[in-house]
């Protein structure tokens, strides 16, 4: 389905098999970052350029209320036959990127600058990618967590790192964060966070707001995928005949929520909407013989959907 390109793993390796419907051979590019070549992944839409650009990781400490409706031993035991945890795991971020029309198009921007010292590596991926942060024309935002919308301001500032991109955020989710009632909602913790986007964001002047269905991009199509916030956008990629699923949050890491799609995680603000969700969103993946990625299921983050009994499985690229 896809053509690709990585960074080589070991110099002097000229190319090996694709898996999943990809075209081969495997061309590398820039050997000279060959110690960075697990940080990004080059492939090909129809005409479309597409990147998975790894952000960084955060550990986490697996606790009770992690999955809000299974056990803790039910969880370990998936992280387990999913080769990670089962105490403790690595939560992957790897954005999207894309060059349509001439133009860089990012979705959503990691942590940036704003957060601890294992993430904020997007920029320097960009550049060994081949892409200028400077350049983004378009950055669109799949909804508005720490994590994914934090990097849109310098560190520990409230300017911006892309000024000149026009910014596409959805509007149910802008509406609903920049309600000033929701400062007194939010737990104590997370207000910052709150107060920081109600500052900033009806201020800057380069964004605009879009809704489901809407044309972002030449080949890019909005969908709404609610249930882990409110207004949360997942995007469709498309070009000669080949379809690119960008899930955002659809679901956390693949080896707990798309094998288990039933299960609610402490991040998803309606866990049965979140559920119905990513079913229909997963069945359409698999109906229309797309690719997905997903921003937090690791890196490579890019690869094919099946169903697996009443969950799914996620089968990463492999190079």
């Amino acid at each position: 389905m896809f053509e690709i390109s990585r960074r080589d793993l070991v110099l002097g390796s000229t190319g090996a098999a694709l898996v999943f419907g990809l075209k081969g051979p495997v061309s590398f590019i820039g050997a000279a970052h060959a110690q960075r070549a697990a940080d990004s992944l080059k492939f090909k839409v129809g005409d479309i350029e597409a990147f998975s650009l790894h952000e960084g990781s955060v550990e986490r400490v697996l606790n009770e209320g992690f999955v809000k409706n299974a056990s803790l031993d039910d969880v370990k035991k998936a992280l387990t036959a999913g080769g990670i945890g089962p105490d403790k795991f690595d939560n992957p971020f790897t954005v999207t990127a894309i060059r349509t029309g001439g133009k860089v198009v990012l979705f959503d921007t990691g942590f940036g600058g704003n957060g601890p010292a294992t993430v904020g590596k997007l920029a320097d991926n960009m550049k060994a990618a081949g892409l200028d942060p400077a350049a983004v024309s378009t950055v669109v935002i799949s909804h508005f967590h720490p994590d994914h919308i934090s990097g849109l301001w310098v560190k520990e500032t409230n300017a911006q790192v892309f000024p000149n991109a026009e910014i596409l955020m959805p509007e149910v989710e802008y509406k609903f964060w920049t309600d000033p009632a929701l400062v007194e909602k939010m737990p104590e913790a997370f207000r910052p966070h709150v107060k920081r986007i109600q500052a900033t964001f009806p201020t800057w002047k380069n964004i605009k707001q879009y809704n489901d269905g809407a044309d972002l991009a030449p080949g890019v199509k909005a969908i709404a995928t609610p249930g882990h916030t409110i207004g949360h956008m997942s995007f469709l990629v498309a070009s000669g005949g080949q379809q690119l699923f960008i899930q955002s949050d659809v679901t956390g890491i693949h080896q707990l929520f798309v094998k288990n799609p039933g299960w609610f995680s402490m991040f998803d603000s309606d866990g049965p909407k979140a559920e119905a969700t990513r079913r229909a969103f997963f069945d359409r993946v698999i109906a229309e013989k797309g690719m997905i990625t997903g921003y937090h299921f690791g890196f490579p983050n890019v690869g094919t959907l099946a169903k697996d009994g009443n969950g799914y499985a996620f089968a990463a690229v492999k190079a």
